[in-house]
């Protein structure tokens, strides 16, 4: 919101100019109401004023939603329906569409473990305890992030997920299942080597999964820490990715081999309904179809063309 802030306060400073070269140029504009930033006033004229901006600079239909959805919710607080009363009027506002969720191809897997394996150092552990603990159970990034050591249990193959997406309002804690037992030798490894770094710094135990003892003693990682530690990882290996990815990638990878897996899957996700995942699973697919149709024409029949590419009578330049 404070960005949004800073750019109301911008475009009052347009909009007072705007009115003063009105006013002086024609009559009746005396008493038009001025642009205002106050939430309990914002009316239909800034809310305008913003959208404009919105397109004025290029914003993506999804970003511009997502600011506007801000707004609704933020002049709310102050009893201010302007938005509301906007839509109820018929005003078109823009909607986003969701994207497909990413998922991750098998070469992009595979680079990515094989980096993982050979990192060094502190920060090559907590890469590769935390994509291999989000890769085998599917938790989101702040799952894992804020986790504790005992809640993971290799013993029984389980992880107890402290503090869900929802908690507080409609998620609990819950335990869930290590999914991919070729992930165990990674946190095998990773838990070996938390003990010696704990131990290097004269400590016997530390209550976080990740310890972040820059920070302190059973202090966590923020999720800007994670992101720099995640983008080591990018640039060793050549993939882009998201920590979330792995959570979409668990779930394509699994329902492709059986589809009768979805509702299962959907109890691992912990989503409300098996409609919720089959609504990410498509969405998934939709962000790999490409490829998979790629995929199925490599054995097709190739046309070639009878003629060349390039005309004989041009240059290889392309130019005659």
């Amino acid at each position: 919101m404070r960005y949004i802030a800073g750019i109301f306060e911008q475009l009052k400073v347009e909009a007072d100019q705007r009115d003063a070269e009105t006013a002086g140029k024609a009559r009746g504009f005396e008493n038009l109401r001025p642009f205002t930033t106050d939430p309990r006033h914002i009316g239909r004229r800034e809310i305008q004023d913003f959208m404009a901006w919105m397109r004025k600079q290029g914003l993506d239909p999804n970003t511009q939603a997502k600011y506007l959805a801000h707004m609704r919710s933020f002049l709310k607080i102050f009893k201010n329906h302007t938005i509301a009363d906007m839509d109820a009027d018929g005003v078109r506002f823009p909607k986003g569409n969701k994207k497909p969720i990413r998922v991750l191809s098998t070469e992009d897997l595979q680079a990515i473990f094989t980096t993982l394996d050979d990192m060094l150092g502190w920060r090559g552990s907590v890469a590769r305890g935390m994509i291999a603990l989000s890769f085998a159970t599917g938790t989101r990034p702040k799952e894992f992030r804020l986790s504790h050591l005992e809640d993971l249990d290799l013993k029984k193959m389980t992880f107890f997920v402290r503090h869900p997406k929802g908690e507080g309002s409609w998620a609990s804690a819950t335990e869930i299942d290590i999914i991919r037992e070729d992930m165990v030798p990674f946190l095998e490894r990773y838990l070996r080597e938390r003990t010696a770094y704990l131990k290097e710094h004269g400590i016997s135990k530390a209550v976080p999964m990740f310890p972040n003892l820059y920070r302190g003693l059973d202090e966590f990682y923020s999720a800007n820490a994670f992101y720099i530690i995640k983008h080591d990882v990018e640039l060793a290996s050549g993939v882009d990715f998201k920590l979330k990815d792995f959570r979409s990638t668990l779930t394509s990878i699994t329902v492709n081999s059986d589809m009768s897996l979805l509702p299962a899957m959907s109890a691992q996700l912990r989503h409300k309904t098996i409609g919720q995942t089959q609504k990410s699973y498509y969405r998934m697919e939709q962000g790999a179809a490409g490829k998979q149709l790629r995929n199925a024409w490599k054995n097709g029949p190739a046309i070639v063309p009878q003629k060349g590419v390039i005309d004989s009578k041009y240059e290889p330049s392309g130019y005659n």
